[in-house]
């Protein structure tokens, strides 16, 4: 079977130089593909991708969740998303760059596309120096996180976990019932690192009068103290239309009691949010 081609449909510029990148495929089902080129200066270059269209979660606070999961996007589509990207901005012939599974999908919900596309990028592009993925922990994950080779992605593959409640119960309340528990995420996670020689992320976003409470901080240190070599990633909310949360009005002092409680903690808003390239701000829509 002839794979699936993407070409590029449109790009769009932030205020803060951020491009994002809208796809068109030539499926049956037809659709776009979003991916987004950041500039950080802590981090440089990086290609944000997506592994889905739509996706299967549904969490409250993303975008993707209120679109209509279609379906995988194949190996071919994930690393077309980095070529055309590439190709668009000469700089990335010669500097180097990331790449983070964080567009729209749950990356380990396709993972042998995801992981098949990670092993095609490191050979196809030799300014690529790293790999991010960002994931829920589904209950799907337990298969990939089994049977992985991960010693192979040693200094290569750097994963931030989504945990953004403290509780496994509203976890499944407002990012989706199919999920790990916190305690088996962890696990994982801790192995994992390991044997990646690296440091893995939880990323927590504070919601209003939701899950934004000094007591949550106390919740979230619970959960720190459990981990190894994790840091704890504070994230402010991106504006999404039609979600029904809001950013917390207590973000500020949220994060400064975690900072003065938790070791290990950053802090981090999204570029791009003007043009809807931030955190949780992919649709991957249908077109048709």
């Amino acid at each position: 079977m002839e794979p699936i081609k993407i070409e590029i449909m449109k790009i769009v510029v932030s205020n803060d130089h951020t491009k994002k990148y809208y796809f068109k495929t030539e499926s049956q089902t037809a659709s776009h593909i979003e991916a987004c080129l950041l500039h950080l200066s802590r981090y440089g270059h990086i290609i944000c991708v997506s592994s889905q269209i739509g996706c299967p979660q549904k969490c409250k606070f993303c975008a993707a969740g209120n679109s209509t999961y279609i379906r995988n996007l194949s190996s071919f589509e994930i690393q077309e998303q980095i070529r055309l990207v590439v190709e668009d901005n000469p700089t990335l012939a010669t500097d180097k760059f990331q790449v983070t599974y964080m567009g729209s999908g749950e990356p380990l919900i396709n993972y042998k596309n995801v992981f098949d596309s990670l092993d095609n990028i490191r050979i196809r592009f030799p300014n690529l120096e790293k790999a991010n993925l960002s994931t829920t922990c589904p209950s799907a994950a337990r298969q990939c996180f089994d049977t992985i080779d991960w010693k192979k992605y040693d200094g290569f593959l750097h994963f931030q976990y989504s945990l953004h409640f403290t509780q496994d119960v509203m976890r499944c309340r407002y990012l989706s019932p199919q999920l790990m528990k916190i305690s088996e995420a962890i696990g994982y996670l801790n192995r994992i690192s390991l044997l990646l020689n690296d440091t893995y992320k939880i990323n927590y976003i504070p919601f209003e009068q939701i899950n934004d409470s000094l007591e949550q901080v106390e919740e979230l240190k619970s959960i720190m103290d459990t981990t190894q070599n994790a840091i704890l990633k504070i994230s402010t909310m991106c504006e999404i239309n039609g979600c029904h949360l809001s950013p917390s009005r207590a973000f500020g002092q949220f994060a400064s009691c975690a900072g003065k409680t938790i070791e290990n903690v950053q802090v981090f808003s999204s570029d791009g949010t003007d043009i809807s390239a931030g955190c949780g701000q992919f649709y991957n829509e249908s077109v048709l």
